[in-house]
């Protein structure tokens, strides 16, 4: 599954220091919205109104592991 969305919130909240949540709205239909909570350094590059790729891939280092 491959889709694009939109960083629509970038926000920070006083009660909880050292975390950022993503907010992304999708660019195609069908795609649901998605709510991403990330530590500040990664969240330091992506910019608000900007479009990003998103692409799911099966982690093989964790199902090994399982």
């Amino acid at each position: 599954m491959q889709f694009r969305a939109k960083l629509q919130m970038k926000m920070e909240v006083a009660d909880q220091p050292g975390v950022v949540t993503l907010n992304f709205v999708p660019i195609e239909a069908g795609v649901p919205q998605l709510s991403l909570t990330v530590t500040p350094e990664a969240a330091a590059g992506l910019v608000t109104g900007r479009s990003y790729k998103f692409t799911a891939e099966e982690d093989q280092d964790h199902q090994a592991a399982a």
